[in-house]
């Protein structure tokens, strides 16, 4: 589901903007700031922001100052973004190998073209991110810095920025994607791990990997970049001072199995859900609303959503909704308190009742109700076979307490004859309120034909493992130097053991414990599809199940690059990157899911005294 924001006018500079006129009438409604100010961002990140300034009024010829752009026009997320990206990167020192310093991170960046936060519906390697231009000679500068290292170059993921530099150290860790005019940069932190299989099905991963506000993200940078204050901290748009204090289990009433207002019609219900959590400060009669299908929002935020305990979710989410209503203080009416916003997504279908004021309540159809389901990111299956039909869902929007930079939707469906939240979302914006950047050269692909010999053995491989599940035959194509692989994705865990033999055990049985995961099906085309390069540097061959999995050639330097044993000492690739090829051919895939953006499983191929055998795999997240 698309959450609506207010009209823009050009969003030429940043990714959320609106009219100026807007203005004096926002100043009058933004609720008290607790953080995310202009005059908080210190000099150098002011400038960023007094540039994007001044070329958005060259370019609309309104005027307004910085202080009140950044304070009262842009979006949270893309607020919280920049300021992430930024101390990330402000705050992490540079040096050569003789140790003297190249400066921080943020001395590369010479002005921002967009930031992009929270975009529903949009990929998630075009969210939660800065666009910036680099000053002159900063890929040399970072080809020095004994900090970052020319990591694998992106294949599928950040179109137009191949060139792939990486902080050292592990998540979280600060990405620099480069165009290939080495002046544009794509910038981002990764907050999550790409082991497998756990990050195969990491639930909302445009919001997981590198939204600083999800899940434990924000102890995650904290950890690593010292210094940075949580201001942000809400639930269902409501401001949280401080962490809810958890609720005994043992104590807490019984959750009511209905709602207490019976089978009524939808606006009935969303009402009594409001009015029992906002103004009443009854979570238990809230609880009777929310159905245990939502709990995999709370999952889909953790490292590994399998993990979750789902037991405690309704006394997770209870400690939240008092939480937020207590920091509200007393209400008396909905009415001032929650707002409805309006959604533009084409398929919704505005639903007339009397409490349009407060909240806006759509017919959802089945398609667009699974791309916004939780549940639905964490489930195998092909969206494309989910139809359009009406009945079967519904969705309100609103914002509270003024918050209109965190507006919230509900979805709603039937269960046992009453209508009940299964998901929720908060604080996106919709996919039109992000500009267009300057577009960056598009890679050329070199098509290729494939060896028959490498075809067969990568179907063979993902028909063992998918399809048959016979876990014997799909291990035996891994090649013991893959084994390096899972030490090196596990080696941090608590009883880890990295020695190579017991890493091929752990890594037959993650393969084990996976297939079995998967629902059966009779073909491949259900399950996975391929995921194709995009980086000119790889060519891409042609077979006859490229809708399956792809396969290309990949340049050695590269293919070495992405070894398990490379990766492991961190050693850089060179840079500019030779194309010589011949000794190494890679396959992507992802696996399909009902909603959601799948990261991809990338597989090396190598021969191996004369037979194919997968050499090195990962994880590519966005």
């Amino acid at each position: 589901m698309i959450l609506a924001r207010r009209p823009a006018i050009a969003c030429i500079v940043l990714a959320a903007c609106t009219a100026i006129h807007w203005t004096a009438h926002a100043r009058q409604q933004t609720p008290p700031r607790f953080g995310g100010a202009y005059a908080g961002l210190g000099e150098r990140r002011q400038h960023l922001v007094n540039d994007w300034v001044s070329r958005f009024v060259k370019t609309t010829g309104h005027t307004i100052e910085p202080g009140p752009f950044y304070d009262d026009i842009i979006h949270l997320s893309t607020k919280t973004t920049f300021e992430a990206v930024t101390h990330a990167l402000m705050t992490t020192a540079m040096t050569d190998s003789s140790g003297a310093s190249l400066g921080d991170g943020l001395t590369m960046i010479q002005r921002l073209d967009a930031v992009r936060g929270e975009i529903a519906g949009s990929r998630g390697d075009s969210q939660f991110r800065i666009y910036a231009r680099l000053v002159p000679g900063a890929v040399d500068t970072l080809s020095r810095s004994q900090e970052f290292k020319r990591d694998a170059d992106n294949s599928v993921f950040h179109k137009g920025y191949p060139i792939n530099f990486r902080a050292r150290g592990g998540t979280p860790s600060i990405q620099i994607s480069i165009a290939v005019d080495r002046q544009r940069a794509d910038i981002d932190v990764d907050y999550r791990s790409s082991a497998f299989p756990v990050a195969l099905f990491n639930g909302h991963l445009s919001s997981s990997n590198s939204d600083v506000r999800a899940g434990n993200n924000y102890d995650k940078h904290l950890n690593r970049w010292t210094g940075f204050q949580n201001w942000w901290r809400s639930f269902f748009g409501v401001r949280q001072d401080e962490m809810p204090e958890s609720l005994d289990a043992s104590k807490s009433a019984r959750l009511p199995k209905t709602p207490r207002v019976g089978a009524k019609d939808i606006d009935v219900m969303v009402n009594d859900f409001l009015t029992a959590w906002l103004v009443e400060g009854n979570v238990i009669a809230a609880m009777g609303y929310v159905s245990d299908r939502s709990w995999a929002c709370l999952a889909q935020d953790r490292d590994n959503p399998a993990e979750f305990d789902r037991g405690m979710a309704p006394f997770q989410l209870m400690a939240n909704l008092k939480a937020a209503h207590d920091s509200l203080g007393p209400q008396t009416t909905l009415n001032g308190l929650v707002v409805g916003t309006r959604l533009s997504r084409p398929g919704l279908r505005v639903v007339q009742q009397p409490h349009h004021a407060q909240f806006v309540v759509y017919e959802v159809p089945d398609d667009v109700a699974a791309a916004f389901d939780c549940e639905s990111r964490l489930t195998p299956g092909d969206a494309k076979t989910i139809k359009r039909s009406y009945g079967n869902y519904f969705g309100s929007t609103f914002f509270v307490a003024g918050r209109r930079d965190v507006p919230v939707a509900l979805l709603w469906r039937k269960e046992d004859g009453y209508w009940k939240i299964v998901s929720w979302q908060t604080g996106a914006e919709e996919d039109s309120s992000a500009p267009a950047l300057d577009p960056v050269a598009a890679p050329n692909i070199m098509r290729i034909p494939a060896e028959a010999s490498l075809v067969q053995a990568a179907r063979d491989f993902f028909e063992s493992w998918l399809i048959r599940k016979d876990y014997d035959a799909a291990f035996a194509y891994l090649s013991p130097n893959s084994y390096g692989c899972y030490a090196l994705e596990h080696g941090d865990a608590p009883g880890a053991n990295t020695n190579p033999d017991v890493a091929g055990r752990s890594l037959r049985g993650a393969l084990a414990s996976f297939g079995d995961g998967i629902p059966a099906a009779r073909t491949l085309d259900g399950l996975i599809e391929a995921a194709e390069p995009v980086n000119s540097a790889i060519r891409v061959m042609d077979h006859p199940y490229s809708r399956q999995f792809s396969l290309s050639s990949l340049p050695d330097a590269l293919a070495d690059a992405t070894e398990c044993g490379a990766r492991a000492s961190g050693s850089s690739i060179p840079d500019p990157l030779p194309l010589q090829y011949g000794k190494g051919f890679g396959t992507t895939i992802r696996f399909k899911t009902r909603s959601g953006d799948p990261p991809v499983l990338r597989l090396l191929w190598r021969k191996e005294a004369g037979a194919w055998r997968i050499a090195s795999y990962a994880v590519e997240l966005p």
